[in-house]
């Protein structure tokens, strides 16, 4: 049995969620594998994988993710009342757009969280606060956001602030847990939030430097999927259009990255 739970956040319909699954049976156990649905109930409802959970919370079903400060607290939530029966190690935590094209994608991130000593290893992480950078520049704004990790930090520097992509993080269970039960009461993008949060919890939160290239917050990178494998990549993000696309180009890719 795996010792990674993976948790995928989507809300698309059935059959592209069942698409899904059916490219990621061949990089996890499928058994291992919690799909968050944060779009209708009635395709909630339609998802035939036995292992679901639905988020309608206002905090994470926000209209402008970054202006309203989408919270993926919810979501954390829903995965960590799932895998308090089970006995996982690790958490990868996904979304529907994040492709996976490494073999052994599970055992890379394993190796990778044991050579850093790391808790939490997450794509574009870096440090922001006392810099330009908006998404603090936005934050810091409200006095309430420093005071925040003032009150919960367990470290000598308590101004430390973070930023990382969200989707592709790695952790260990015990820094997910942590991370997931903590009390939400302050206003915070998830960018910012989840990393900063587990930093200051006393987790050790590290970057993947060698694979934030192939993942981006935007644009559409489903062509570059077979280069990417080719080039290192054991994710591409984000590739929007796969699932619903032609099942013939969703064969060939998996042949050609075989």
């Amino acid at each position: 049995m795996s010792t990674t739970a993976t948790i995928i956040l989507s809300h698309q319909r059935p059959a592209e969620v069942a698409e899904m699954l059916g490219w990621w049976a061949s990089y996890a156990d499928l058994d291992s594998i919690l799909v968050v649905h944060g779009g209708r109930r009635a395709d909630f409802e339609d998802l035939r994988h036995p292992h679901k959970a639905f988020v309608d919370d206002p905090r994470f079903v926000t209209p402008e993710h970054q202006r309203n400060k989408q919270s993926h607290g919810p979501v954390l939530r829903a995965a960590a009342r799932w895998l308090a029966s089970r006995c996982f190690e690790h958490v990868l935590y996904a979304e529907y757009d994040q492709v996976p094209v490494a073999p052994d994608l599970i055992s890379l991130y394993e190796r990778r969280l044991d050579e850093e000593g790391a808790d939490l290893l997450a794509m574009h992480l870096r440090r922001i606060d006392a810099t330009s950078y908006p998404h603090f520049l936005y934050h810091v704004h409200d006095r309430a956001f420093m005071e925040f990790w003032r009150r919960v930090s367990v470290r000598e520097d308590k101004g430390v602030v973070l930023s990382m992509l969200g989707a592709g993080s790695f952790w260990r269970r015990r820094c997910f847990d942590a991370v997931a039960r903590t009390e939400e009461s302050v206003p915070a993008y998830t960018e910012l939030f989840v990393p900063t949060l587990a930093h200051h919890l006393g987790f050790r939160v590290r970057g993947l430097p060698d694979q934030s290239r192939w993942n981006t917050p935007q644009g559409e990178r489903g062509g570059e999927l077979q280069t990417a494998a080719a080039s290192g990549a054991w994710t591409v993000h984000p590739v929007k259009t796969l699932w619903s696309g032609s099942a013939d180009r969703r064969s060939a890719l998996r042949d050609r990255l075989a």
